[in-house]
């Protein structure tokens, strides 16, 4: 049970780093997620996007991070 716990502890720190990084880049640049990359949701509002994209762009990067440090944790226990 500990090792879900970090594992869905890593995939939340990743997407809200994912998000509040978009929140800026999409304020700096939002033709970074309307003409750079393709269309996953019908809008052109900066805040959408950056929560969408952050979601999107770094939820399995949390998922990759957590299985490895559940593992790491809970080894020879």
């Amino acid at each position: 049970m500990e090792g879900a716990r970090i594992w869905v502890l890593c995939i939340a720190a990743a997407v809200l780093y994912g998000e509040l990084h978009d929140q800026i880049t999409a304020r700096v640049c939002v033709e970074y997620f309307t003409i750079g990359h393709p269309p996953l949701f019908p809008t052109d509002d900066p805040t959408l996007l950056g929560l969408g994209w952050g979601v999107v762009a770094t939820w399995w990067v949390g998922l990759v991070l957590g299985a490895g440090l559940a593992v790491a944790a809970r080894a020879g226990r």
